[in-house]
């Protein structure tokens, strides 16, 4: 495999809360997004999406104590992960949509990469299971 077939690579710079989508190694475009709080950071490292869920159910993190007592919540205007989940390799950690636009360009989630809703959807749309997302710290 030659870096002009590499297909779809996603990098999350965490620091300057950008998603950058290359095709190859091609900048195509990329997103301004909320990463993870001081208390829970986004995990820099090498991953790959390994679930992807139109409509997803938002479930509580297993052993997580800010989602101690949280319910289910099922798909619609209420759903944190709005209405696209791509989980990455990394434990209990997604790139996904967020009804709360405010919180985009900030350290915010609990360590997942927020985008607006149709910018996740565009994402979404243009990946696929095993797609290679490198998140770094800059």
């Amino acid at each position: 495999m030659t870096p002009e077939n590499y297909g779809p690579v996603v990098v999350v710079k965490i620091k300057s809360h950008e998603l950058l989508f290359y095709e190859g190694t091609s900048l195509e475009t990329s997103f301004s997004v909320a990463t993870g709080q001081s208390a829970y950071p986004t995990p820099v490292g090498q991953w790959e999406i390994v679930t992807m869920r139109r409509d997803p159910w938002w479930t509580p993190p297993p052993d997580s104590k800010w989602a101690q007592g949280a319910k289910p919540i099922p798909p619609g205007p209420g759903n944190p992960l709005g209405t696209r989940w791509m989980g990455i390799s990394a434990p209990y950690v997604g790139i996904h949509g967020t009804p709360d636009a405010a919180s985009l360009g900030y350290s915010q989630s609990h360590g997942c990469i927020r985008m607006a809703i149709s910018d996740a959807e565009w994402v979404f749309d243009h990946v696929h299971l095993g797609t290679p997302v490198f998140t770094v710290a800059a």
